[in-house]
Parts: C-alpha cells; sequence; structure tokens
C-alpha cells in the first residue's frame, strides 16, 4: 500500500467512524490513526486528498482572451486554477496548461465548459478572420483584431456567469491547497505590436465579437442546473 492508497482507506474508517455502533466507530478510528501513523498521514493530507486538478492544453503565448475564459470557467464553477508549463516528453518542445483545481466533479466540469466555449469561440474566429478580416494584409493585423473579436465575444459570456457561492470551510481548503503548490511564477497575456489603424479598427472588432458572443451555447453533456451557474447559456 502506497501513500495515496492509505489516504483512501483512511478516508474510509473515518466514514466508519461515523457509525452509531459506538463499536466500530471505534474500532474504525483507531484503524485510521495507526495507518495515519504508520504513513505518516497528516489531517490535512486527507482534507487535501478531496481537491482534484484537471488540466486543459492552451498556447504557449496565451492570449487575454483565453485568460478571460479561464476565469469565467472557475467562476461558474467554484473552483480555482493555475498556468502550469512544462517540457514535452521526447521533444523538449515547451508546454502550457490551464490546471483547474477544487472539490471533485467541479474542475471537470470547469475543464469541460472551457473546452466546450473555446470550441465555439474559435469557430466564431475562424469565420470572423474569412470574412470580416481577409483584405487584412499584415499577419500581426489581423491576429490583434481577431484577438479583439474574441475578447469582445468572451466579455458577454463574462457578464452572464452567475457566480458559484463557495463556503467558507471549503475556502479554507483551496487556500492550504494553493499554498502547497508554492507557485512562484506567472504569466502575462500575449502582446501584439499592431499597427495604429489596426488598433483603432479593433474596437469595432470587439463590438462584433460581443455581439457574437450572445450566442455561446453549452451541449447537453452538462445538467440544466449546472448549465445555468454559467448565466443562462442553455444547451
Amino acid at each position: 500500500m502506497n501513500k495515496e492508497q492509505a489516504i483512501e482507506k483512511i478516508k474510509k474508517c473515518l466514514r466508519l467512524a461515523k457509525s452509531a455502533n459506538e463499536n466500530e466507530a471505534a474500532q474504525a478510528f483507531k484503524h485510521a490513526q495507526a495507518l495515519m501513523r504508520e504513513f505518516g498521514v497528516t489531517d490535512i493530507d486527507v482534507e487535501m486528498s478531496e481537491i482534484i486538478e484537471t488540466s486543459v492544453k492552451i498556447p504557449v503565448a496565451i492570449p487575454k482572451w483565453q485568460f478571460v475564459l479561464f476565469e469565467i470557467c472557475k467562476d461558474a464553477f467554484g473552483v480555482d486554477g493555475y498556468i502550469y508549463r512544462s517540457l514535452g516528453a521526447g521533444t523538449g518542445n515547451q508546454m502550457a496548461h490551464f490546471r483547474f483545481y477544487g472539490m471533485s466533479p467541479k474542475p471537470e466540469l470547469a475543464a469541460y465548459a472551457y473546452e466546450v466555449l473555446l470550441r465555439q469561440l474559435r469557430a466564431a474566429r475562424r469565420e470572423y478572420i474569412a470574412t470580416k478580416l481577409k483584405r487584412v494584409k499584415l499577419a500581426k493585423n489581423k491576429t490583434y483584431r481577431a484577438d479583439e473579436f474574441c475578447l469582445g465575444w468572451v466579455s458577454t459570456v463574462y457578464l452572464k456567469v452567475e457566480k458559484f457561492a463557495v463556503g467558507e470551510e471549503e475556502q479554507q481548503k483551496l487556500g492550504i491547497y494553493l499554498n502547497r503548490l508554492n507557485l512562484t511564477s506567472t504569466s502575462k497575456p500575449r502582446t501584439i505590436n499592431a499597427s495604429s489603424s489596426a488598433k483603432r479598427a479593433g474596437y469595432d472588432d470587439y463590438a462584433e465579437g460581443y455581439d457574437k458572443g450572445k450566442d455561446a451555447q453549452l451541449n447537453h453533456a452538462m445538467s440544466g442546473a449546472e448549465s445555468k451557474r454559467l448565466g443562462g447559456i442553455q444547451p
């Protein structure tokens, strides 16, 4: 038995320790204590085991609108998150992920919502580039204006979000988990040195995205109650 398996067994014993049968409860609690001593498990270890992480891959140079989409999904499901960077196995190429963490199954729901909305936004972005931005010649100007469109799109969704209320005890657990992560670096959104004319046009692109974001939807793989957390974005 490794430490992770021991923690699961300890949790089972602690549940049995709440039994109405006093003898059974006492034996279960005693066994839990013995396992904790044997494997060096603390009360905090047991509490932290209730928190899970779910990852979604992101670009190494992250656009601002993806940061906003990340925040939307964290708020909607009462989870927190961070950016994890690593080197690809065998390739050595830098990789990046958004990592949602919280009480199960919330991080999985947040990641699901993120990926569903991201697919819709990417489709809207491709269409916008192919139609409204097809005459833009410079790649940096096209990327900047498409990013502004996306930022408008996610801004609409952000305004619809119904933030999930997290209880004080759960907030404390998430705070302890964050401290244990010992994160030292932060990431800033990518910047694009677009022309002045592209930046002026970006205001209209943002407005177009804001209007298009009203069409955002979630698939039925998420229940009605869970969809409602995204402020009326219905399947």
